[in-house]
């Protein structure tokens, strides 16, 4: 890595070259004006003969005055001559590298964030290279990220409008049947109602998905913390997918808890997870497979478990699982619905109840959600 020189260290260094300069065309000078006096001698004496007289004559105050005069006007006109020329050449350098700063920073002012700022060699402006350099690459991550923003907003939209057009479009046909009396027993009637009312469960859904990627996005959602018994709240949700499971032709198999478990946890939060995570194994399971919700204590809390015996997720978008708006299954994002945000609100969920939120999967045979939380500790407040 090449030394970098302080200002300071350059003015000196300047400084010290004049001086050297000045006294080396000083001398050169006087031994010039020396040689043409002695050659100038009209009695054709030694050169070491006539620097004698010359002493001697200066002494006596003739003849080396004239000399020394023109002697001295040239030595003053060639150091002037260096000292120019090295404070340009100083200055030149110099001017260089700040008309380059310049031009940066007009870049970064334009918003061209792609030209990276290249080290100074002076110490004082390679710090301001350096802190230039750090600007433009927060800038540009800055503007990465609210590219992408913008993209996973703009996503969010498109999925959202083609999840809430199916059924919008459901709902629109009942009710046009019961205006229109197509439905004209009281069972078909009920049904119609019972399919609008499905119907507006999912839009529900999703306008509270919309809500949450909101809070998730500007890191404002909102927790009820309470303790929590697991054992009867697993309970409580388990008729509730076993329905689900059914609608779909698969079967759900809760296990109960084989210890009592309390953990300090938001309860709608919570189930909201379990929700997304059972949804999710009922989506991409086999049309027939079963999915199971279980748990056991793990050290200082309990991990839930939530697994199918679908198809399972590649093993390169496995890493990828939680990134907002992704979706392993490209092939399969039209026919499947949701947004790709489930499971990475579901892990910030988890992160805020102090747990941790995992996936396991293999091709073929399935995959498997484990959401870990830490037991209560009683003696605090939640």
């Amino acid at each position: 890595m090449q030394k970098k020189t302080t200002l300071r260290g350059l003015y000196l260094r300047t400084g010290v070259l004049m001086l050297v300069l000045s006294l080396v065309i000083g001398l050169a000078l006087v031994a010039v004006m020396l040689s043409i006096f002695a050659a100038r001698d009209p009695r054709g004496r030694s050169f070491v003969q006539s620097m004698t007289a010359l002493l001697k004559q200066e002494f006596a105050g003739q003849g080396i005055v004239p000399y020394f005069t023109a002697g001295m006007i040239l030595l003053c006109l060639a150091v002037a001559v260096v000292c120019v020329l090295l404070t340009s050449r100083l200055a030149g350098r110099l001017s260089g590298t700040i008309r380059e700063l310049c031009r940066a920073a007009d870049d970064l002012r334009a918003g061209d964030l792609d030209h990276e700022i290249l080290s100074c060699r002076e110490r004082e402006l390679d710090e301001l290279c350096q802190s230039l350099e750090g600007v433009r690459q927060r800038l540009k991550a800055a503007a990465l990220a609210e590219e992408a923003a913008k993209e996973e907003r703009g996503l969010l939209m498109a999925n959202l409008s083609h999840d809430l057009r199916t059924p919008i479009t459901a709902v629109k046909g009942y009710v046009e049947g019961l205006r229109d009396g197509i439905a004209g027993t009281p069972e078909k009637q009920a049904h119609y109602l019972d399919v609008v009312y499905a119907k507006a469960q999912v839009l529900e859904g999703l306008v509270g998905n919309m809500r949450d990627f909101s809070e998730y996005e500007l890191g404002r959602m909102q927790y009820q913390f309470e303790y929590v018994e697991l054992a009867p709240f697993l309970e409580d949700v388990f008729p509730e997918y076993e329905s689900d499971a059914a609608s779909r032709g698969m079967t759900f198999t809760g296990k109960p808890l084989a210890a009592p478990v309390t953990v300090t946890a938001d309860r709608g939060k919570l189930k909201r997870v379990l929700d997304n995570l059972v949804s999710n194994a009922l989506k991409y399971g086999k049309p027939d497979g079963t999915v199971v919700l279980s748990g056991e204590p793990y050290g200082q809390g309990v991990v839930l478990s939530v697994s199918d015996d679908g198809k399972g997720i590649p093993e390169k978008a496995l890493g990828h699982v939680f990134d907002s708006f992704y979706r392993a299954d490209s092939a399969r994002s039209s026919s499947v619905p949701g947004s790709g945000l489930g499971l990475a609100i579901c892990r910030s969920i988890a992160e805020s109840h102090h747990g941790k939120l995992w996936l396991t999967s293999r091709e073929g045979e399935g995959t498997t959600a484990f959401l870990y939380l830490p037991l209560a500790q009683k003696e605090e407040d939640p």
